[in-house]
């Protein structure tokens, strides 16, 4: 279930060989953007509750986020994220991939952990708040898991517009484990109003039938107790 919103929500690696120019253009990137980083460091965006990052911390970030993408090495970011976090508690960016490779690595609970705390320090960060919406379906704790859910969808733009269908997905998921089979057909109809066909097919799965039958057999239910009554 939501299996294609881990694949975004959960950072995904290439494991591909990397040839000596890439090596060497891979260590001008990172030291350009330390570079540009430092010359921006009184930007009103790297400052929080009147504090201002620890340069290492961004510095860590930038080596963690290199060996998740480009090395696969999952443990060395891990340790660099926990580190840089160590440094500058309210990273906001370390803060979420922390948070997306305990999810990786299965330690939802702590994920979540992560995840809450970083939608404390950005709320309007769509992509967080279905993450926290995805960690608590998978706890199966359904109504925070809805309560996110419905928040993830009113922060999406265009950027992230692409998790609406998971979303959508998630929540017939959640209402049909719940039995509530109207609601749940009430949301399929209003998402063929705002998903095109593709995004319509990831979540027309099994359910749509279940549903239909479900709805058929409560309206018979009510039929024959009318003719009873």
């Amino acid at each position: 279930m939501f299996s294609d919103m881990r694949c975004h929500l959960v950072l995904h690696t290439v494991c591909s060989p990397l040839s000596a120019l890439n090596l060497i253009i891979l260590k001008i990137d990172k030291r350009l953007r330390i570079l540009i980083f430092m010359q921006n460091v009184n930007n009103t965006s790297y400052i929080n509750k009147n504090k201002i990052i620890n340069i290492k911390s961004e510095v860590l970030f930038r080596e963690a986020e290199d060996d998740l993408f480009y090395f696969n090495k999952i443990n060395s970011a891990f340790k660099k994220l926990k580190t840089a976090l160590e440094l500058t508690p309210y990273h906001y960016k370390s803060i979420v991939m922390y948070a997306d490779i305990c999810f990786m690595k299965g330690y939802i609970k702590k994920a979540l952990r992560y995840y809450l705390k970083a939608g404390e320090i950005l709320q309007s960060d769509a992509k967080v708040q279905a993450a926290i919406c995805n960690c608590y379906n998978i706890m199966k704790d359904y109504k925070n898991a809805l309560k996110y859910c419905k928040k993830a969808i009113t922060l999406l733009n265009y950027q992230n517009f692409s998790l609406l269908s998971q979303l959508i997905e998630i929540k017939i998921n959640i209402l049909v484990s719940q039995k509530k089979y109207k609601q749940a057909y009430i949301t399929f109809i209003q998402a063929q109003n705002i998903l095109d066909n593709n995004s319509l097919n990831i979540i027309y799965n099994e359910n749509y039938n279940l549903i239909n039958e479900k709805i058929k057999l409560q309206k018979k239910l009510l039929h024959s107790h009318l003719k009873i009554v």
